[in-house]
């Protein structure tokens, strides 16, 4: 869903892509958040490059307010609910101070636990 609004001298959009696009910086500019890696087919993308950093990520805008869900992975040993909540003051943080878009919602959801990093 792209974000239309009339400007004086015309219409400015914004793609859901760019939407997502920062959304995931937002997640991944939060530390102990680790890349999803779930599935096969995610796991042969990232080797041949195609990783995305909007992995995880949807967003609706409705009533020029969005709601956002987020799946991430901690690395373990941190604090999950801490994690969590820094993930959702970020999100909100960012897209507001580049969209000027009301976040009514940002959902996270932590859907793994790295152990990359355990040595």
């Amino acid at each position: 869903m792209n974000i239309s609004k009339q400007m004086e001298i015309g219409d400015v959009i914004i793609s859901s892509d760019v939407l997502k696009t920062i959304v995931g910086i937002a997640v991944y500019s939060v530390d102990g958040v680790a890349p999803l890696e779930k599935g096969i087919v995610s796991s042969i993308k990232d080797k041949f490059g195609k990783k995305s950093i909007t992995k995880g990520v949807n967003i609706k805008v409705e009533n020029s307010k969005a709601k956002v869900d987020v799946n991430i992975s901690v690395k373990y040993g941190e604090n999950l609910m801490e994690i969590a909540s820094k993930v959702q003051e970020e999100v909100k943080k960012a897209i507001n101070t580049m969209t000027n878009i009301e976040v009514e919602d940002v959902n996270v959801t932590v859907s793994e636990v790295s152990i990359t990093t355990v040595k």
